[in-house]
């Protein structure tokens, strides 16, 4: 456990390798439960099976975006309350969040069931690929619930001072989706339909595993059933502070949505698969940007609300400086050896091989600069300025990235929804340096020395 002392004394690196290690670790292990159906999809259903996930990914996204979305907005609350030693406070903000993530995943589930068949059918996809997304997505949502609850508690626990719990906990939930999707896909079948079922248990394992930590007795932030709430005020703080974290997965499933339809307007369902490797391959290295921020988040929260602002800006610079490394080495590893990349998740033809080989040549670049704007959205986040945070996520998809990927591909085809994303990164990226060095300025005039 970390304590209140140790956060606000022990050196920056030693905080930063405390808490950022271990939520990287979580982070690729809950992201690559998804990564793994893809592999299994790849290998054991074929091309129609990985175009049926990848259209039904942006919607499994949403599930995603609304759990973190819980996660992180109470955990920002709960860290700026922790550093100003107010820890009643943060007691009663985590009281609601066990309410609120069973209301959520209620609300998804009948709304997904209601409405999966018909929002795949906007696709125009053929009939085999559209049931296949439709098996998964029917499974995704009935379980819906399973998966809020370890991606909304899993910031909270490392909040509470328990990074190593939290990873370990995410490396069972992905080994046990490993062996179920090995009985289900391979052995037994059952094609999406299985898959989807793999990562449905995995996922509530977790939230067995982790619900049990808040209602033990060496939590800091102990829940019983007598004391949840469901208070209108707190969770509308929780949701608001959460937005920008809402806003950045919704902007997957925003993207993965629009490059769908125009994927199967000015390409095939094998551009989809190809899409579906590229998207699987890459994810990767956002999760590694995505651990990176998240882990930073209590340090930045709590030394914020401690006012030890020389501390939080020399853990921001230190995470961006982890992100460009982190970007550098996928961009060497794509160049060198992209046909082995995307032969993990077995194409079955050359034709689907070939495409998905060039666009990942070409969005590659988009790693050198991805971590950095993540990492900045998650401190404006951090500090509580949500306004600031949503700009940057929501920014890049509507100012940048849809306008581009609508109008290039009318000039360059295919190859021109490939270079709709580097350039929207890019785009993205000035914008958000002119926004840090204006942040460092007011950091160094006001609050701490920049060294």
């Amino acid at each position: 456990m970390v304590s209140d002392e140790e956060m606000l004394s022990d050196s920056v690196w030693s905080l930063f390798r405390r808490f950022t290690f271990p939520a990287i670790a979580g982070i690729l292990v809950a992201g690559i439960q998804t990564i793994i159906d893809g592999v299994f999809i790849g290998n054991g259903v074929g091309s129609q099976g990985l175009a049926g996930v990848t259209l039904a990914f942006p919607f499994v996204m949403f599930i995603v975006a609304a759990g973190i979305m819980i996660g992180m907005g109470s955990a920002s609350l709960i860290a700026l309350e922790l550093g100003r030693s107010h820890r009643e406070r943060a007691r009663e903000i985590m009281s609601n969040v066990f309410s609120l993530v069973f209301a959520a995943g209620m609300i998804i589930t009948v709304l997904g069931l209601t409405l999966g068949n018909y929002l795949i059918g906007m696709f125009g996809a053929g009939d085999i690929v559209r049931s296949m997304a439709g098996d998964y997505m029917t499974v995704i949502f009935a379980g819906s619930v399973f998966i809020l609850f370890p991606l909304a508690l899993d910031p909270l626990v490392r909040n509470d001072g328990y990074p190593l719990l939290a990873m370990r906990t995410m490396m069972l939930a992905v080994l046990a989706n490993i062996v179920l999707d090995y009985i289900f896909v391979m052995r037994m079948d059952m094609q999406l339909f299985g898959a989807a079922l793999a990562t449905v248990i995995a996922f509530a394992l977790s939230a067995a595993l982790l619900s049990m930590h808040f209602f033990s007795s060496k939590t800091g932030l102990k829940v019983s059933f007598g004391t949840m709430r469901f208070q209108p005020g707190e969770v509308l703080r929780i949701l608001e502070s959460g937005l920008p974290s809402f806003a950045m997965q919704l902007s997957v499933s925003v993207l993965f949505l629009a490059h769908n339809f125009v994927l199967l307007q000015y390409g095939s369902e094998g551009a989809v698969s190809a899409y579906g490797i590229i998207g699987y391959s890459f994810a990767i290295f956002y999760m590694l940007f995505e651990g990176i921020a998240v882990g930073v988040q209590p340090i930045i929260g709590f030394n914020y609300g401690a006012g030890r602002y020389d501390r939080v800006c020399r853990t921001l610079k230190l995470a961006m400086a982890a992100c460009v490394t982190i970007g550098a080495a996928g961009v060497i590893i794509v160049y060198m050896v992209p046909e082995m990349v995307a032969g993990i998740f077995s194409p079955d033809t050359a034709v689907i091989l070939e495409t998905t080989v060039t666009g990942m040549r070409i969005i590659v670049a988009s790693l050198l600069v991805q971590g950095i704007v993540v990492v900045n959205a998650t401190y404006y986040q951090s500090i509580n300025k949500v306004g600031y945070a949503l700009f940057i996520h929501l920014g890049k998809i509507f100012v940048f990235m849809l306008p581009l990927l609508l109008a290039l591909p009318m000039f360059f085809g295919l190859q021109g929804v490939w270079f709709a994303t580097p350039l929207a990164d890019y785009l993205m990226f000035a914008v958000v340096m002119v926004m840090f060095y204006d942040e460092l300025k007011i950091l160094k005039g006001d609050k701490c020395r920049i060294s």
